[in-house]
């Protein structure tokens, strides 16, 4: 495996969940173009991100990404004990989770197709993530969970009800300032240390 197909695999596992919205705050989710409830997807998500430690209630955006990238790393057949290594360094937390990649050397400025988006909300200890999909100058597209549709909303940043699609600039949106990117080819760096 190398970080291209890790980084396809990652959105493509994201990309399974856009269109679920919260119908429980911070706890369940369904998507309301489907005729029936998405229970199956929603537990799905939900067990992704409990080895997170997340729980249910707490915002969910990092426990989103790192859920999805555990799932691609177990489709891509990568050891248990790898996974593992992912896990204990990405945190439910956005900006521990930047500060644990940088200390190591594995937050980068530059995305690749499928990196973690990590950002601060203003000078708070809040952050969000996502999982980066695209650039355009110096725009992204971003797949983001506890988000908004609406740009108008206060939750165009971060806290909104939403797993979807957005577009900002790669310097952040709003509030919100990108902290960095952990690429496919840091989380294998740091799966193969």
């Amino acid at each position: 495996m190398n970080a291209e197909q890790l980084g396809h695999e990652i959105i493509r596992q994201a990309s399974r969940f856009i269109g679920l919205r919260e119908v429980k705050p911070n706890a369940d989710w369904d998507n309301p173009q489907t005729p029936q409830r998405d229970v199956a997807l929603a537990g799905e998500l939900r067990s992704l991100m409990r080895p997170s430690p997340w729980e249910e209630g707490w915002a969910y955006c990092a426990a989103f990404t790192e859920g999805v990238v555990t799932a691609a790393l177990k489709t891509l057949r990568v050891a248990p004990e790898q996974i593992t290594k992912w896990q204990r360094v990405m945190t439910p937390h956005c900006v521990t989770s930047a500060a644990n990649f940088k200390s190591r050397g594995l937050l980068s400025d530059a995305p690749e197709t499928g990196a973690v988006w990590l950002a601060r909300h203003g000078k708070t200890s809040n952050g969000h993530a996502g999982i980066f999909t695209a650039r355009r100058g110096s725009s992204m597209a971003t797949i983001e969970a506890n988000t908004s549709l609406d740009p108008e909303t206060p939750e165009k940043d971060r806290e909104g009800d939403w797993i979807t699609t957005r577009l900002s600039f790669l310097k952040g949106r709003g509030s919100l300032a990108t902290l960095g990117f952990i690429n496919p080819s840091s989380i294998l760096k740091l799966i193969a240390s």
